[in-house]
């Protein structure tokens, strides 16, 4: 009778290690949280720097700059990096895209638009969000300019402008989001590709962000040939502990 009994809680042990492995291999497969440069987990509308993870020659973080357009004489307001290494640029804050609610998932209101607060504040791997640099209205958008006007191939370069309008997710704000993937498991290094699910019907061509490099500048666009590999640092402020 005693051996049944083993025989019975050997079989009940062997069930619970089998659940606890296969929940286990599912939550790794799950989005994982991404990392800044001191380990802590991206919030949703806090500031931080976008860096080249190529120190000595990779160049510096992402701001703001303006491209002459082929197509007008206007200046596209275009996202740009600097060759100076040692300069962060200007500070970013991510959005992320609720699948459920087709609704914006905040940490917290600014620029005096009011988004949806959620207890879930950190950025993902592999989720839709929309970038923009803290205190614009305006969020990165891929827009498709002719790569030389003089040219008559039809070949086009499709550029990382600040015209996209945040939120919304959708067919018309399609262009506006981007996701985050992580390049190496033994640092907190990553790229930036443009592959939204915000739009079931949508045609996307994906790419992953990459440089650019026109007349000393660095731009950033969306190619499948090339990527920019960066980390996250945190903007620091005096109110900061």
């Amino acid at each position: 009778m005693w051996r049944r009994y083993v025989i019975f809680g050997l079989l009940g042990l062997a069930s619970i290690f089998q659940i606890e492995a296969t929940s286990g291999s599912s939550s790794h497969h799950q989005a994982q949280a991404v990392l800044d440069t001191d380990g802590n987990q991206l919030q949703a509308g806090r500031e931080y720097y976008i860096v080249s993870a190529i120190r000595g020659g990779g160049g510096g973080g992402v701001t703001i700059g303006k491209r002459e357009s082929s197509s007008s004489s206007s200046r596209t307001p275009t996202v740009k990096q600097h060759s100076y290494d040692m300069n962060l640029g200007s500070p970013v804050t991510f959005t992320p895209a609720s699948n459920s609610s087709k609704e914006m998932l905040i940490w917290e209101e600014f620029d005096g638009v009011r988004y949806l607060r959620s207890e879930e504040n950190r950025i993902k791997e592999q989720v839709d969000l929309n970038i923009g640099f803290s205190g614009l209205k305006r969020v990165w958008q891929v827009e498709e300019a002719n790569s030389d006007a003089s040219s008559s191939s039809s070949q086009t370069t499709r550029y990382v402008t600040l015209r996209g309008q945040p939120g919304h997710p959708g067919a018309s704000t399609v262009g506006n989001w981007f996701r985050i993937e992580r390049i190496s498991r033994s640092s907190p290094e990553y790229r930036i590709t443009y592959c939204p699910s915000v739009c079931e019907s949508c045609h996307v061509e994906c790419g992953n962000v990459g440089i650019r490099k026109e007349n000393g500048k660095r731009w950033l666009s969306v190619s499948q040939h090339r990527e920019f590999p960066f980390v996250f640092m945190r903007a620091r402020h005096s109110s900061d502990e």
